[in-house]
């Protein structure tokens, strides 16, 4: 016989009672990895953690957040330790977290983050510390694999974007056990030799592979290597989204060593390109100086003789005046009209006859020219 149905409420509230009153889901401890972190604006915080197949959501209270030593990130291996709670109105179970710790110490990403904090509270990773790239170095070193495709990747980018960079291999081992102290030795080595090599820029990095790949540069000793290199230097490890230790030590940190390439090798066509635009716009800013002043020159120019050919024009009509003045005044032309000049011996005019000596003679010049005549005084009749 069937049983009698019952509402979904009803089920909810029953799962709920088997559940909290079931003794191993009301004190668990669970292993996972966290994912989906959020942090809830009430202090809150909603994550998840997985295993190959499952996973569970998990809720952490404001309360108990700020009694955890450690700080929750994603891809953290935690052991949860909690209980199992419904929720009834969306028939979904929580775990409910009342603390978290790491899943043994071994773990990649906890490690990360442990020496992150630990050189990032040493100042390894102030900005101020860093060292400049050189726009236009002359030789640069590179610190890999000798048998890696990225440093084929890198001469071949560095070579064909200008021909005066020098560059030096260092073989180094970039994966391993041993590899973080090799590339440190290496480091070390170059500091110790750097007027022999006179290095501008040291790129230290390897392509792309696992967490486990790429750990040799999430070592201490590689990252006080690095620190204490007196040569600017790029850190150009795996790919975009890889992030390591010596990415944040390093002066400069490129997203794969390809970028590392692009980024210290000037594109010497594009500079000239570049300085071919330059002097191209250059001789036509010049050129559009010389048309203006030239212009201006030319209406200076103008102006001037505007200038002049007035003032010609004002010296002309007063020359004008002056000459007509001077021929309504010439002594001729009084002369043509009857008039005579009486001179002594010396050429002075005699303008009185008190001036006159009996038997002197004297110079009379007329229109048509000049006589001699003598005083013969005033009783001497015409």
């Amino acid at each position: 016989m069937a049983l009698k149905p019952i509402s979904v409420t009803q089920l909810n509230n029953y799962i709920s009672r088997i559940i909290t009153t079931d003794h191993l889901l009301g004190n668990l401890s669970v292993v996972g990895e966290i994912s989906n972190l959020k942090y809830h604006s009430s202090g809150h915080v909603y994550f998840s953690i997985n295993d190959e197949d499952s996973k569970i959501n998990c809720f952490l209270a404001a309360s108990y957040v700020n009694k955890l030593d450690m700080a929750l990130e994603d891809g953290l291996k935690v052991i949860i330790n909690g209980y199992i709670n419904v929720y009834k109105k969306g028939g979904t179970y929580t775990l409910i977290v009342r603390d978290v710790q790491v899943e043994g110490q071994g773990d990649l990403s906890y490690q990360f983050q442990i020496m992150k904090d630990k050189l990032a509270s040493e100042g390894l990773f102030d900005p101020k510390l860093k060292k400049q790239l050189p726009t236009f170095p002359k030789k640069i070193g590179i610190i890999t694999s000798p048998t890696g495709a990225a440093l084929q990747d890198m001469l071949k980018i560095i070579t064909g974007r200008n021909d005066f960079v020098d560059v030096l291999i260092f073989p180094a081992l970039v994966q391993g056990p041993e590899a973080a102290e090799d590339m440190a030795k290496t480091l070390d080595f170059i500091n110790d030799n750097k007027e022999k090599f006179n290095l501008d820029c040291l790129i230290i990095g390897r392509g792309g592979g696992s967490q486990e790949d790429l750990w040799a540069f999430n070592e201490e000793i590689l990252a006080r290597a690095i620190f204490a290199t007196e040569i600017p230097i790029i850190s150009a490890v795996g790919h975009e989204i890889d992030f390591s230790i010596s990415d944040f030590v390093a002066d400069k940190r490129a997203e794969t060593p390809t970028a590392a390439a692009e980024m210290i090798a000037p594109d010497m066509k594009l500079i000239k390109r570049k300085l071919q635009d330059f002097k191209d716009n250059l001789l036509i800013q010049l050129n559009n100086k010389v048309n203006h002043h030239k212009l201006m020159t030319d209406n200076i120019l103008n102006q001037i003789k505007n200038s002049m050919d007035r003032r010609i024009s004002q010296y002309e009509y007063e020359m004008s005046t002056c000459k007509l003045y001077l021929e309504e005044n010439n002594p001729k032309n009084i002369m043509s009209k009857g008039y005579s000049i009486l001179k002594d011996k010396t050429g002075k005019v005699i303008h009185s006859k008190n001036n006159l000596t009996v038997g002197e003679k004297y110079l009379l010049s007329m229109l048509d020219g000049d006589i001699v005549v003598k005083n013969e005084g005033e009783n001497n009749e015409f």
